[in-house]
Parts: structure tokens; sequence; C-alpha cells
């Protein structure tokens, strides 16, 4: 649609995120910004997961939101307050119990 036509019908232009962008504009520096960072946690902590996930290995990344796949876990931060570590285990519980 035209720019002058949409101004009058009032609709607004969408524009996808830079990730879903297939523009080449995208620069290196926001694609590396994408792949995980790996965190280092408590040895405490560490054992304790491994032992409830019945894993020999895990790979802890950075990420929003904490999942569990694989030998893969997502957390927001290497310190979890106390919600973050109830949602944990019950992360691990369902992913334990399938």
């Amino acid at each position: 649609m035209h720019p002058i036509q949409a101004q009058l019908l009032g609709v607004t232009p969408l524009k996808l995120k830079a990730q879903y962008s297939k523009d080449s504009d995208v620069d290196d520096a926001h694609q590396t910004d994408l792949s995980p960072v790996p965190l280092v946690l408590s040895e405490q902590l560490q054992n304790d997961i491994l032992r409830a996930t019945l894993q020999d290995a895990l790979e802890v990344v950075q990420g929003e939101h904490i999942i569990f796949a694989g030998n893969s876990l997502q957390l927001p931060e290497a310190k979890l307050n106390a919600e973050q570590k109830k949602q944990l285990w019950r992360v691990i519980c369902d992913a334990n119990s399938k």
C-alpha cells in the first residue's frame, strides 16, 4: 500500500523484529547477541540440579524464562531468588514426570 493511502486510512506499518527480518542490513553484532550466554552456577546448585534431572552433564545458559529441554537448562541468571527456585524445581519435576 502506498504511504499516502495508508496515512489516509489510518493504517500503521508493521515492522518485524530484527531476528525475523529478511533484510541484509542486520549487523553481525546483533547476531552474536542472540547466541546463548553460558551461566556458571554454584557447585551446590549445579549438583542438586544434576541429581534431580538424572543427568551427568548439563548445559546452563542465560535466557528470559526457566526452560529445561534435553541436556540444556535456561535460567534468567546464575543467582536465583526464592520464586525462581520454586519455578526451577517445578519445571524439572514436570520434565521428569513426562
